[in-house]
């Protein structure tokens, strides 16, 4: 019998040290392309597979499954992933965790597929096209994407338009008159983007009920809490702002609601909050938002995931979970 190629074996083809050859294996993107090329492709003609990977399948029959997403430090990430870990916990599977910060990055996952031998994938608000996900099956690997609706796999959605409105509703039914929208109105090549209809489905209920969502008050701000803060403390001491505020990220509600504390603003009485995700920390601050089930969402991937990894002619299924209004003390 042959010997099974080691990692000495590919540093020695790929004309690169083991150090090298380890990074490509465990992190790529820090790894300049040309010698990135000339370690994949001697792993490939060696047909190298990791001695780790090697004894888990042979000791253990482990499956390997990896979570790709985006911004994995954002809080919605993180609770996502959390109900994934939860599902998977005690079970024959090894979990890898894939970061997504560019189209470059996206495109690499896919291309290198074979590299990673993967029985599994879970991707979180990544637009994968027809072609991708077809690749994807091509090598004999299962998916289900979150936040994304593709009838070519697997998927767990929810109505960001419907969010839009619930939110509206619940304003107008406070009895307010004057609104505004807090969100990223910059559409990254990578990533989904669920802002979009959010603010649609804002908008058209405020129409409905001829009330108006004047451009002034659209306060487009980054997702994240001190982007917010700062913005919120400028508009606060202007004087000119909206007696209702729906955040389309949780993070920026606690911005919001940050500023406001420090610019002598109340809350509700001045300015009500409605945020979006309710994310753990929500409840701790009393915030009202749009709930959407992120634990929920990563198990119900997990086992719609092993379920085709099983039986692979099991029919796709696209599951779409439902919002709910969350009322707290900021509304």
């Amino acid at each position: 019998m042959a010997k099974a190629p080691t990692i000495y074996d590919v540093s020695r083809k790929a004309g690169v040290s083991t150090a090298t050859v380890s990074r490509v294996l465990n992190n790529p993107g820090k790894v300049n392309s040309s010698k990135r090329e000339l370690v994949e492709k001697a792993i490939r003609e060696l047909d190298y597979h990791p001695l780790l990977e090697a004894r888990l399948r042979t000791t253990k029959d482990v499956k390997r499954i990896c979570v790709c997403a985006p911004h994995f430090t954002a809080n919605s990430f993180v609770q996502r992933l959390r109900g994934i870990a939860a599902a998977l916990a005690g079970r024959n599977y090894e979990l890898q965790v894939y970061t997504v910060s560019s189209k470059n990055q996206m495109d690499h996952f896919i291309e290198t597929l074979e590299l990673n031998k993967l029985d599994g994938i879970i991707t979180l608000s990544l637009p994968f096209t027809e072609k991708q996900i077809q690749r994807i099956f091509d090598c004999q690997i299962e998916m289900v994407m979150i936040e994304y609706l593709s009838p070519y796999a697997n998927c767990v959605t929810i109505d960001d338009w419907q969010g839009g409105v619930i939110a509206a509703d619940h304003l107008l039914k406070k009895g307010h008159k004057k609104f505004g929208i807090v969100c990223e109105l910059s559409k990254p090549d990578y990533s989904v983007f669920p802002i979009l209809p959010r603010m649609e489905g804002f908008r058209y209920e405020l129409s409905r009920n001829n009330q108006k969502l004047e451009d002034k008050y659209i306060f487009d701000v980054p997702c994240e809490i001190k982007g917010t803060y700062q913005r919120f403390i400028e508009v606060f001491k202007s004087g000119d702002f909206p007696d209702a505020i729906f955040a389309t990220a949780d993070l920026e509600a606690l911005g919001i609601l940050r500023a406001a504390k420090e610019s002598g603003i109340r809350i509700p009485e001045d300015v009500a909050v409605i945020g979006f995700d309710d994310i753990d920390f929500a409840d701790y601050v009393g915030l009202t938002t749009i709930r959407q089930n992120l634990d929920q969402s990563g198990r119900i991937a997990v086992d719609l995931l092993t379920s085709r990894m099983k039986d692979p002619k099991r029919p796709l299924q696209h599951v779409r979970l439902p919002l709910e209004i969350v009322q707290r003390e900021t509304t």
